[in-house]
């Protein structure tokens, strides 16, 4: 007869979801994981089976908290701007020092599974998907420049959520961090949206998600 477990595996999930994010997947060992949850070793493994599928249990439990980023009630470009304003709250807080376990995985060679590579796949066409729907808006409203085309400005615009975390895992400064968004903001849009936008301060006056979205 199995005998019961000594810990609480939801918890422990939420624990390695941290402990991932924080250190990686090639820097960690199950006898420090075990010595971190203060769980035994033999418990951890026969719970979970190996190292790999204790990150892909850790990054699922970040991934459903990631897509919370992209709750907004908004359309067009403000949506956008909530997000933003998610992130950078994000960043400038649990992410300083450390990032985004998403954008670092994404940034990593060390990929152990499939199944994981994969859902960093999906993570990354949703989010390409959420600002291509929502700058396609933003082109009706008029709110993008001319020259600018939405395919463009959603890889600019991806390109610099992953910015945000990079500033970030090097601890740049949050006013930093704002500027940096504030001014590829400025580049894409028209200049009456630019400063209807500057002057309603959509970027951080939005109430952002709650930050265990990214705990």
């Amino acid at each position: 007869m199995p005998r019961p477990r000594s810990f609480d595996t939801d918890t422990v999930i939420e624990q390695l979801c941290e402990y991932f994010w924080t250190h990686g997947y090639g820097a960690t060992s199950l006898d420090e994981m075990a010595k971190h949850l203060g769980v035994k070793r033999g418990s951890l493994y026969n719970a979970f089976g190996s190292k790999e599928v204790l990150f892909n249990a850790a990054f699922e439990r970040y991934e459903v908290k990631l897509r919370g980023a992209f709750e907004t009630p908004y359309p067009g470009f403000r949506a956008i701007a909530h997000y933003f304003n998610n992130v950078i709250t994000a960043a400038t807080t649990q992410g300083m020092g450390r990032g985004c376990f998403y954008v670092n995985l994404l940034m990593s060679s060390e990929i152990p599974t499939p199944e994981l590579q994969k859902a960093v796949e999906r993570n990354t066409q949703f989010i390409r998907q959420f600002l291509h729907d929502h700058l396609t808006q933003a082109q009706r409203e008029g709110q993008l420049q001319s020259s600018v085309s939405v395919q463009s400005a959603a890889d600019v615009l991806f390109a610099a959520a992953i910015a945000v975390f990079a500033l970030a895992r090097t601890k740049a400064a949050p006013t930093v961090i704002q500027k940096f968004v504030d001014n590829t903001f400025r580049g894409l849009l028209i200049d009456e949206a630019w400063l209807q936008f500057e002057a309603a301060d959509f970027s951080r006056s939005e109430t952002p998600c709650s930050l265990s979205t990214f705990t």
